[in-house]
């Protein structure tokens, strides 16, 4: 059985070395980042931004798909994934105008803009905005600053993921 696990082990660690995940930074959103007034998380055509108006939008090719509804209630807005898997969309008095209602418990979570259109939080699929595309498929690795792994399938329900067999290796 160790033979097994020390593989998968070493595969996973090839695997990171041979594509680094810095380059994934434009689509994630990590536990304690923000998007702030004007800054937007980017996969293909795809955009997910802070609007300066404090509206949460995601655009496919220009065309809004997604929004927050928060459009004039405040300025210099932000959005926050934070640490208890919420995602809040703070104004300028830091006062929260909308949320996920997410917040499950202290943890490492990241919000992603995945290739197949949908974002999503995950520690766990929490949140979504639904609007992933029918026939997208593959696998995204993610690691945080929190040094969390895992395979996460890119558009797969979380009762499919675990039919899959498919985890995540968190070490805190």
């Amino acid at each position: 059985m160790a033979i097994p696990r020390a593989f998968a082990s070493l595969s996973l660690a090839l695997l990171l070395v041979a594509s680094p995940l810095c380059c994934m930074a434009d689509f994630i959103l990590y536990s304690g980042e923000s998007l702030l007034s004007g800054q937007a998380l980017y996969y293909a055509s795809y955009t997910f931004i802070m609007q300066s108006d404090c509206n949460l939008v995601e655009y496919d090719n220009g065309k809004a798909i997604w929004a927050s509804g928060t459009n004039g209630r405040g300025t210099n807005c932000r959005v926050t994934m934070q640490s208890d898997g919420n995602l809040v969309i703070y104004d300028n008095n830091n006062k929260a105008v909308w949320a996920s209602n997410t917040n499950v418990g202290q943890g490492h979570y990241v919000l992603i803009l995945q290739k197949d259109r949908n974002v999503v939080i995950y520690g766990g699929a929490l949140w979504a905005t639904n609007t992933n595309k029918i026939g997208a498929s593959g696998v995204m690795f993610i690691e945080s600053k929190a040094t969390i792994f895992g395979a996460l399938p890119a558009n797969k329900t979380t009762a499919e993921a675990k039919t899959a067999s498919i985890s995540m290796v968190v070490n805190k």
